[in-house]
Order: C-alpha cells, then structure tokens, then sequence
C-alpha cells in the first residue's frame, strides 16, 4: 500500500503507530522506525496512515508523535478519516522479542465523520480492521503490553449527507481510556493490540454520533451494519423532544 508521507500521518492515531513499530524505536530509531511503523499501521486500518515527526528518546523512555493523518476509506469525500496533533509514549520494559508501555496519551485528535445512506466511514474502518489478515515476521516476533491508553480533546466534525432538518454541529468526547490490553496474554501481537484499542474506540465515537442524531434517515441495514439499531436513533429523537418540552416550560 502507498503511503503519501508528505501529507498523511490513528486512530486512534499515533498510538497505532507505536504500538506496530515499538521494538524498531530501539533498534533503527526514527530514520529507520517511521516508514516501518507507517505501513503496519497502514495494513491493519486497511487505508494509508503517514507520521509528520517521530521523536525517540531513549534516556527519558519516550517517544513523541506528532501530525499524524489517516486516509479516509475509499468511497468518502474527505481526504482523512483522522488527524492527531500530538502523542506522548513512556516505556517500561523493552526486550528482543518485546516491548511493554506504560502510558500512550493522545491530545488533539480530530474525526471527521462521513454519514451516508449505505453507512459511515466509521464502521468501513472498523470492517478494515475486521478483514485484516495480514501477518509477517515482525507482528509474529514483537510482543506487546499497553497498561494505559488515553485519548484526550478529541472532536468528531461530522458531514451528513442525509435529509435533516437539525443543524449538524462538532461534537467534544469525553476522554476515552483504556486499560490492560495485552496483560492477561502476558502480551500480543502488534496488530493485535491496534485492533483492541481501535475498535472500542471506533465503538464508543460510533455511539456517540448517534446520541447526537447524526444516524437520523438511515436504513435498519446501516445500523445493523454499525452495531446499532432503530430503537437507538428512536431514543435519541425521544430524549431530544423531551429536552426540548423541559426547554420551554423553564
């Protein structure tokens, strides 16, 4: 897959990167460590992922991550599904074979949500992440350990495409933490850690977007397809009616 490095650099995210390319921060740094963690971040979303600035410091057990974009999935109007500003990674244990992480914290992301009547870019992200079957030498050697995941001031802008009367504003998400992924397992393959905290998170934003009636027209089959259904959308309208009635009697 091409990745377009001057422009592109998750998903939710910068973390992903980190999480496919850990052992490579010891072992070629950043020269060597971008492109690497590039195209297995690229593989596993199914779409083009691309790091603006790597910055490894092996002293301080950090690693920082900025300007990263993620391709939209093919078929949307908009160039990115994702952009990060900033991610932040301590380290804990690093081995051969390896590589346990404290903490990745994530600020500034922005989601641009794409609502059509066949669905949303969101739910073609996480069938990406379904389908994804790639496997090589490297997710089968490195093992990985996440104890805390954070992501920090994320803004969904969505774009709705579907016959609405309601203004369509951004929607603020609540801080998304995640905890223990890959410590039962004493460790997991890199991809496999990408698709544990990339989907919960696709998850939750998916979940959200419906409370705030961004789902509002579409086709049962749509929000199957999502994880969701007519009774969700239904409650949504119902809260909202309800809110606006209290409105006007206060």
């Amino acid at each position: 897959m091409s990745i377009k490095k001057p422009v592109l650099a998750v998903l939710s995210l910068a973390f992903i990167l980190i999480l496919g390319g850990g052992i490579y921060v010891l072992t070629q740094i950043n020269a060597l460590a971008k492109p690497l963690v590039e195209d297995i971040a690229s593989d596993v979303l199914g779409v083009d992922v691309a790091i603006g600035e790597m910055d490894t410091r092996l002293k301080e057990r950090k690693v920082f991550v900025r300007n990263i974009e993620i391709d939209n999935p093919a078929g949307f109007s908009k160039p990115h599904v994702m952009t990060i500003e900033d991610v932040t990674v301590s380290l804990d244990a690093i081995a051969q074979d390896s590589v346990d992480i404290n903490d990745v914290t994530v600020q500034g992301s922005d989601i641009y949500l794409e609502v059509t009547p066949q669905g949303t870019n969101l739910s073609r992200l996480q069938k990406n992440i379904q389908e994804s079957k790639g496997e090589g030498p490297v997710e089968d050697a490195i093992r990985v350990i996440v104890k805390r995941f954070a992501l920090n001031n994320a803004t969904v802008h969505p774009s709705v495409t579907l016959v609405s009367s309601r203004d369509v504003k951004p929607l603020n998400l609540p801080p998304i933490v995640l905890t223990g992924i890959g410590t039962k397992e004493n460790g997991v393959q890199a991809r496999d850690a990408v698709a544990q905290i990339m989907q919960p998170i696709l998850r939750r934003v998916i979940e959200q977007a419906g409370d705030a009636g961004y789902y509002e027209g579409l086709s049962p089959e749509a929000l199957k397809e999502m994880g969701l259904s007519e009774f969700d959308q239904i409650k949504t309208q119902i809260n909202e009616e309800v809110d606006r009635l209290k409105g006007m009697f206060e």
